[in-house]
């Protein structure tokens, strides 16, 4: 292992919506570094959202670059977390042959492509843990094979951002089963690709990485990815998964009754759960989680886009043209009563202009999240799902005001997490890879952000 003064470097990188993340920490939990670059999107048509495959690599080694500039001593493993559900083709090579199509693209809700049509909702979930949706990759593949027919027939590797960049780093296409949950292609109960689907979609198995678990070695960097990286081929790379379990094995949400809630580009409820098939019943997203040790399953509700609805607030009617305007935001709200004046605004709306006092939209964005997510602890609690602690991630986390306004509206106990929590999580996977750590219990106790220490 890599060691100055004793200890061990770990990077963990969170490939977010809207931000590549990465921190630097040793083994005990002290991150010595962070930072993070916008993620570039290409939009050819307006309901297109692309990125750039070389681009996007260039970005990820930037940020580890960064990163491995930082640490005192080479750094031993590193890991990825990653939003999940952006989809490319590539040749036998690894060489790209689209762009990466984004979860955001849009295109296949106006193409409404024949051979989805093929796909039950309700059986997908069952078969995968998620839902057939028209803006993962179960649809972007059914629009290139619709579209592209030569071209999707023809490629090599059927993949998404995450095993193309475990490709380009170590030469070894795999995937793991948290990340291959949002592929829609994986029979999520045993581990492995779906015969129908891929029959369905004319994918041959052998053109798609090899499954296995979050935590485990994918391989040293190779000579040319330590190039780019400036990191050293004894540097090992460990698998990861979807974002949202990263951060919560950052924050110790490992046992039923705990609750993350990442408020991100979407607001995410993740919380372990013993079975599967409730989390399937009620229609939540299901990861594996920790399952195939032993553990819980992951469920999570999302509350999608709403993000995007508060940017569009603040940019347009809050603060518009302000460098400072969270800042400004957070002030205003707090100069608003309680109730907002009696103005409420539905976050799943659009955004449009109303006639109050900038104070009182602001107050009233914030306690319109609070309540949609009250609304969806409260469905779960019908349903005998209760939490007794909450941890609260993302950039409204930081907010003086807005947890507390969170805390009041739900009645839960919230504590704040860290700021990149989902890389943070990585850096405990690439641990675990790496063999520091025995499992998520060991690495938390010993690295995690432990709030009650």
């Amino acid at each position: 292992m890599s060691t100055a003064a004793g200890k061990t470097f770990l990077i963990g990188l969170d490939l977010g919506t809207s931000a590549i993340k990465g921190v630097l920490m040793d083994q005990c939990g002290t991150v010595l570094a962070e930072t993070e670059k916008k993620t570039t999107f290409t939009h050819f048509r307006s309901d297109w959202c692309e990125i750039v495959p070389e681009t996007h690599y260039r970005d990820v080694c930037e940020v580890i670059r960064k990163l491995a500039v930082a640490a005192p001593a080479p750094v031993t493993a590193l890991a990825m977390a990653a939003a999940s559900g952006n989809t490319l083709l590539a040749d036998s090579t690894g060489q790209p042959l689209t762009n990466i199509i984004s979860w955001l693209d849009r295109r296949e809700e106006q193409a409404k492509t024949t051979v989805l049509k093929q796909f039950s909702s309700a059986n997908v979930r069952q078969i995968t843990g998620w839902p057939c949706v028209d803006i993962f990759p179960l649809a972007h593949l059914a629009w290139l094979r619709e579209n592209h027919p030569k071209l999707y027939k023809n490629a090599g590797q059927y993949c998404m951002n995450t095993d193309w960049l475990l490709f380009r780093l170590t030469g070894d296409w795999l995937m793991d089963y948290s990340t291959a949950t949002t592929f829609h292609l994986q029979n999520q109960i045993g581990q492995c690709w779906h015969q129908p689907f891929l029959k369905t979609l004319d994918i041959p198995a052998e053109k798609l990485s090899r499954l296995t678990g979050s935590g485990k070695p994918a391989g040293n960097l190779t000579l040319q990815a330590a190039r780019d990286t400036g990191l050293s081929v004894n540097t090992q790379v460990i698998t990861g998964c979807f974002d949202h379990p990263a951060a919560a094995r950052a924050m110790g949400v490992l046992e039923p009754g705990q609750l993350l809630l990442s408020c991100g580009t979407s607001w995410v409820g993740f919380f372990p759960e013993t079975e599967r098939q409730k989390i399937i019943d009620l229609e939540l997203l299901c990861d594996p989680f920790l399952s195939n040790r032993g553990g819980p399953w992951g469920a999570i509700f999302s509350i999608p886009y709403v993000g995007r609805t508060i940017e569009a607030y603040i940019d347009n009617y809050i603060a518009p043209g302000e460098s400072d305007k969270y800042r400004i935001f957070n002030e205003l709200a707090a100069n608003a009563k309680p109730g907002a004046d009696g103005l409420k605004i539905d976050l799943r709306e659009p955004p449009h202009h109303i006639e109050s006092e900038r104070r009182n939209i602001s107050r009233a964005v914030m306690e319109g999240a609070a309540e949609l997510l009250n609304g969806e602890i409260i469905h779960l609690k019908k349903s005998g799902i209760n939490f007794s602690k909450a941890v609260m991630t993302g950039g409204p986390s930081h907010s003086s005001l807005w947890p507390q306004i969170v805390a009041e509206i739900t009645g839960l106990e919230l504590v704040i997490g860290s700021r990149h929590a989902g890389a943070k999580g990585a850096a405990l996977l690439a641990g675990i890879g790496a063999g520091i750590y025995r499992d998520e219990y060991d690495a938390y106790k010993i690295a995690g952000d432990n709030y009650e220490r």
